[in-house]
């Protein structure tokens, strides 16, 4: 072969090579490129779903004071008697809103003073509750207690509690928060907590604040929610009286100053009647929101106190923070 040849043979290889690496640049940028292309719209969808959730929050707060605002105690009930659904479409997506009375659950800050101090009325209605609800005796004062423990201020180990001591074991080790849960979800960090039981008695609990008492609106309390009307009445063993308040309540509702004289409360022969925690209006709005934008999607939802204005009280973000209803958890059992 002549030294031509093989020169022009080096020359022919070289320039494939060449050619070959900078195909392979070639496509590593072009997937680079649609990568950060993806990328950028997913960041402008997403931008732009956080402010149709902020346009829901606004919508909702408005709602509460403008429309809620102005209706009788009687007429709220009957509104809040179902869930009020508002759907918004728009080009891109849709957001749907769901209101719903939301005094009508556990407040888990009740188990200390808004000092945060055990409160034993707060730790006695909770163990009567997860009674009512089927946990043995000794489970359910286990489980108030580790909670107790969770949220008051001291590092003390209180009855069938758990402190810090128990938690710094664990891996990885962590303390006890010693302040009000700020959600439901935070359940899962407690002792002997497991995701069976969380999702148990899950859709019969709110956080709410320190020392803040568990409150049910009574004219809107369905059967079940007699498990909790019978937890503030004293105890499992008032469950079919809670039952028949709910069943037999008249078409206008009770009225706090004739309650205690309904036939259900006749022969009622309970000594720790919580009276104060029977509401006869809404005081809390649970708010759940759904928002789809192109690629992007949000979920959140949030609690109101409506007492005394408009005051929100609670935001979580994703489905895990949706409170399961009631009747869909009876369909479950």
């Amino acid at each position: 072969m002549r030294p031509s040849d093989k020169e022009g043979g080096t020359v022919l290889l070289t320039t494939l090579l060449i050619m070959t690496v900078m195909a392979a640049v070639s496509v590593a940028i072009m997937d680079d490129i649609r990568f950060a292309v993806k990328r950028t719209i997913n960041v402008g969808d997403y931008a732009q779903v956080d402010w149709y959730v902020k346009g829901a929050e606004d919508f909702a707060e408005s709602y509460i004071t403008s429309e809620l605002g102005a209706l009788q105690p009687e007429m709220q009930n009957q509104l809040f008697k179902e869930a009020q659904t508002f759907t918004f479409p728009y080009e891109g997506g849709m957001m749907r809103l769901n209101v719903r009375d939301g005094t009508d659950c556990f407040a888990l800050g009740s188990l200390v003073s808004s000092e945060g101090v055990s409160a034993s009325v707060g730790r006695r209605q909770f163990s009567n509750l997860l009674i009512a609800l089927g946990w043995p005796d000794n489970d359910a004062r286990n489980l108030t207690g580790v909670l107790a423990d969770w949220i008051d201020t001291d590092t003390q180990r209180g009855l069938n509690g758990a402190e810090d001591g128990d938690y710094l074991r664990r891996e990885p080790p962590h303390r006890t928060a010693n302040t009000a849960l700020a959600s439901v979800m935070e359940l899962r960090s407690l002792e002997g907590m497991t995701e069976e039981l969380y999702q148990s008695i899950r859709p019969y609990l709110c956080a709410r604040a320190a020392g803040e008492n568990s409150m049910l609106n009574i004219n809107t309390a369905e059967p079940i929610d007699a498990f909790l009307l019978s937890a503030i009445l004293g105890g499992v063993e008032h469950y079919q009286t809670a039952l028949q308040i709910i069943t037999e309540r008249p078409p206008e509702g009770y009225k706090e100053e004739s309650f205690q004289d309904i036939p259900a409360l006749q022969d009622f022969s309970g000594v720790e009647p919580a009276y104060d925690q029977i509401a006869y209006a809404p005081q809390y709005l649970w708010v759940e929101v759904g928002v789809d934008y192109l690629n992007a999607s949000r979920l959140v939802t949030y609690e109101y106190d409506i007492q005394q204005g408009t005051k929100l009280t609670y935001q979580g973000w994703g489905s895990e923070s949706f409170r399961p209803t009631l009747e869909e958890e009876l369909e479950t059992q």
